[in-house]
């Protein structure tokens, strides 16, 4: 049984990997393995997969994902997990019908999240309050509840990726030898990339969130297919989708299931974070063939 961080010690390939949890880093890792050749299950504890996407965007990545032979177990809770020899045999049951399933397994990995390692730091002593998680509670600033100490990274909870911590370190920076101006606040909205194969990249709301605002907005769709590029890379799976404010023409959100979408995102990242309006995107004049181009017809 593996973490996210010890599986990729492994020398050698599990022919059979069950993965509990269907998150993001469940999904990075069945995408990798089975492209490395190992027989993927996702054990997956609720009804839909990544259910803070939308349903169309999250259709699209398990019909791709199923292409390269990975099996999802929807509803599946997970009652043991018992070494036999050299195999694991993972026992589960579907939530909805009660049905008692088992596999067996050369290698299973835990991909059900992680919390802050805080539990025996003693915080209390130094004044750090935490929160119901463990995560280091932080104001704009990063500082904590003991105004001298400070939290960064992962341990204050949040989004979790290496340049959220990065732009820790400029807060920080700016707040002690600089002018102050920078705070977390400032941050949104941020990307982020699942990298899947292709990968998943988003940035601010998406249709389910935006329509629960009561936000009047255009959405607009193209799939993957219809794009030059990916017709020369033979990578035609996919969608790309985005949100527009109908009133004002500002990009709301948007997110990207494509080839170099990890890439493609950073330049909706910067037309919301200068306040561009769609057309920006609609109009500009990029490389062909080039996938950022799809930007011109996403938007258009």
């Amino acid at each position: 049984v593996y973490t996210s961080t010890s599986i990729m010690e492994l020398a050698d390939l599990p022919r059979r990997l069950v993965i509990i949890g269907g998150g993001y880093i469940g999904l990075e890792f069945a995408s990798m393995y089975a492209s490395f050749g190992s027989q993927v299950t996702v054990l997956e504890s609720y009804p839909e997969l990544i259910a803070r996407e939308d349903r169309d965007i999250a259709a699209s990545v398990k019909e791709t994902l199923e292409k390269k032979g990975i099996v999802f177990r929807m509803n599946a809770k997970v009652q043991s997990v018992n070494r036999v020899e050299d195999k694991a045999i993972v026992t589960f049951t579907d939530s909805q019908t009660n049905e008692v399933f088992v596999l067996e397994a050369d290698a299973v990995l835990l991909a059900t999240g992680r919390r802050p390692n805080t539990k025996d730091l003693n915080l209390e002593v130094a004044g750090v309050e935490v929160d119901v998680r463990g995560a280091i509670i932080v104001d704009e600033y990063l500082k904590t509840t003991n105004p001298n100490i400070r939290a960064v990274g992962d341990v204050k909870g949040g989004l979790q990726f290496t340049y959220i911590s990065l732009d820790d370190y400029r807060i920080v920076r700016e707040d002690l030898f600089g002018d102050k101006e920078r705070r977390t606040g400032d941050r949104n909205p941020v990307s982020y990339s699942v990298f899947i194969d292709p990968p998943l990249s988003r940035i601010g709301l998406n249709e389910e969130e935006a329509r629960w605002q009561n936000r009047d907005i255009i959405v607009k769709k193209l799939p993957v297919m219809a794009i030059p590029r990916a017709k020369t890379l033979g990578e035609t799976d996919g969608l790309l989708k985005a949100i527009i404010d109908k009133n004002t023409g500002k990009i709301l959100g948007c997110v990207l299931f494509a080839p170099d979408s990890g890439e493609v995102i950073n330049t909706v990242a910067v037309a919301m974070k200068t306040g561009q309006d769609y057309t920006f995107l609609r109009d500009f004049i990029f490389t062909h063939p080039s996938m950022s181009e799809a930007l011109n017809d996403l938007f258009s």
